[in-house]
């Protein structure tokens, strides 16, 4: 077991631990969800996503989206276009690394964004949706990056774009694996 980053406050230390488990391969599996219209001022959405590898989180973003979404389904897919970048960078150092990658995973809460994703056709509903949220169609063809449906209660992302109550930030920390100790 190794410490990569550690933060002492009082008496709780809490950090990212990393296991080296030979039995398994070192997988990076990204998690996306969004809040749609999470500022109420400004009407913007929040995007939130995170990546792990070997199950402990290597990098995360949560942030106000830079374009007012027109639905739900908008303010996920403007979400996955932004992780999707993240997935390239990282695909990118895990063959600096020579770390053998399956296609790396993604996994989002939100079956309407997925199909969009994967059905490259423009719907009369969706038609306003900029181009350059539409970058990642070749990637998906390549089979490079795989998009998975998960269930919003073991979206681990959550914690990133909303208010969750103290349960639920409990059970996404133990998604990640994230250690506090007393």
């Amino acid at each position: 077991m190794k410490w990569i980053l550690r933060y002492i406050k009082g008496t709780i230390d809490i950090g990212l631990v990393f296991k080296k488990d030979d039995t398994s391969k070192q997988e990076c599996i990204g998690y996306i969800d969004s809040d749609y219209e999470g500022d109420l001022d400004k009407c913007w959405s929040t995007t939130g996503y995170l990546f792990t590898l070997s199950q402990a989180p290597v990098s995360w973003r949560s942030t106000l989206q830079a374009t007012i979404a027109l639905s739900t389904m908008e303010a996920e897919y403007m979400t996955m276009t932004e992780a999707m970048k993240e997935a390239i960078w990282l695909q990118g150092l895990l063959d600096d690394l020579r770390i053998d990658q399956d296609p790396l995973k993604i996994n989002c809460d939100s079956m309407s964004a997925i199909y969009l994703a994967k059905n490259q056709v423009y719907h009369a509903r969706t038609k306003h949706i900029d181009v350059r949220f539409h970058i990642f169609w070749e990637i998906l063809d390549e089979g490079d990056i795989e998009l998975q449906k998960i269930h919003t209660k073991e979206n681990p992302a959550n914690m990133l774009t909303k208010v969750i109550s103290g349960v639920k930030f409990a059970h996404c920390k133990e998604l990640l694996h994230i250690l506090s100790v007393v």
